[in-house]
């Protein structure tokens, strides 16, 4: 019992003394930055109330966030979705902003979300965890409702905002549903026993240690130098972050075809939501890893990818090619932003970056 004894304490020891070395002396890059954007990840910190069968939130209901880097609560009007400011003129709309979370106001208060800070009257249909098929289901579910509701009787602008940091997979698939009632509690999937290791080191009770970083940075770095040498061959010709943004290599690895088709079916439904009454236009939002270098070198170190291979004008070119040939309205926004818009670990605008959005979207709209 007593061997037993000392043997625990030594393997008590030399965890501790190993995770001494590697957090003051033996200091990588790489396994500091991980363990950074541990803290940073939120661990269950979203309430809503979204409801799949009514592709909307619960009428007038409260929701709340609270993530590391914001915390507010929201509300929601009486048709369920998150227009603090509402209509502020009561006249006819001409305007209806359509996303995911962006659009949603992820990371900002109420009187800092798109439907306050965009200065002409305004509607928007924002649903975090959306995709471009589900923007479309939405706008057809809810466009008579608004319509009636601010007597809309004159041709609309729909402005149609695309994350393409991690949305672009979905435009070119049009695949992606509508979110199910789990982003109402968000929490990371546990299930099997690889999962709940995971969210034990990442966002678990091991979340802020180094050691148990090292296996996984390792397994990470050897996968994606496996990745590297096959990409070519690949399924999945792309590399992913923490935060679920990917990053392409080559344009080659980019389906144009099918993102052609997706794209002008899209723009052909929408345009059947109402025929020949409104006017449809596109905004690239970059992720803030397009247009930072240095982000995109901290986000490559978080998830083990070499950035110096990537070639971040990819999804880009490859949008706004499709877009000109079927003679869709698009716009890139990445000259427009800086990384201070964007908060330093979530992937989302703080309130600076959304006072730039809006001022583009009003002057877009004063163009449509």
């Amino acid at each position: 019992m007593k061997n037993l004894f000392i043997l625990f304490l030594s393997v008590i020891f030399s965890l501790f003394l190993c995770e001494t070395i590697l957090r003051y002396f033996l200091i990588n890059d790489q396994l500091k930055l991980r363990v950074e954007a541990n803290q940073k990840q939120f661990k269950d910190f979203q309430k809503l109330t979204w409801r799949p069968d009514t592709l909307s939130f619960i009428p007038n209901s409260k929701g709340f966030v609270n993530h590391p880097e914001y915390k507010y609560t929201i509300y929601h009007d009486n048709f369920g979705f998150r227009n603090p400011c509402g209509a502020k003129k009561k006249e006819a709309i001409k305007d209806i902003v359509i996303g995911d979370s962006f659009v949603y106001g992820v990371g900002v208060q109420d009187n800092a979300t798109l439907n306050c800070v965009i200065k002409i009257d305004n509607y928007t249909l924002g649903v975090p965890n959306s995709s471009p098929t589900c923007y479309l289901k939405i706008l057809k579910r809810h466009y008579p409702t608004i319509k009636n509701l601010f007597n809309i009787k004159e041709i609309i602008n729909i402005h149609i905002i695309i994350y393409v940091g991690n949305d672009f997979e979905s435009l070119i698939s049009l695949g992606g549903s509508c979110p199910s009632k789990t982003i109402n509690n968000a929490k990371m999937n546990q299930s099997g026993l690889l999962q709940s290791i995971n969210y034990i080191i990442t966002k678990g009770m091991l979340s802020e240690f180094y050691l148990p970083q090292v296996p996984k940075i390792l397994y990470k770095n050897y996968k994606n130098k496996k990745k590297y040498e096959t990409i070519n061959s690949s399924m999945q010709k792309f590399f992913l972050d923490n935060g679920n943004d990917t990053f392409y290599t080559s344009i080659d690895h980019v389906n144009q075809k099918n993102l052609t088709n997706s794209l002008k079916i899209l723009l052909e439904e929408f345009n059947k939501v109402d025929q020949n009454k409104l006017n449809i236009k596109f905004y690239l939002l970059p992720s803030g890893s397009d247009i930072s270098k240095e982000r995109l070198i901290r986000k490559s170190k978080i998830s083990s990818f070499d950035y110096k291979i990537i070639d971040i004008d990819v999804k880009y070119l490859s949008i706004l090619k499709s877009c000109k040939k079927i003679k869709a309205s698009c716009i890139d926004l990445r000259k427009y932003f800086k990384d201070e818009n964007y908060y330093f670990h979530d992937t989302h605008l703080n309130s600076s970056g959304i006072k730039i959005l809006s001022k583009i979207i009003e002057d877009e709209a004063k163009k449509l």
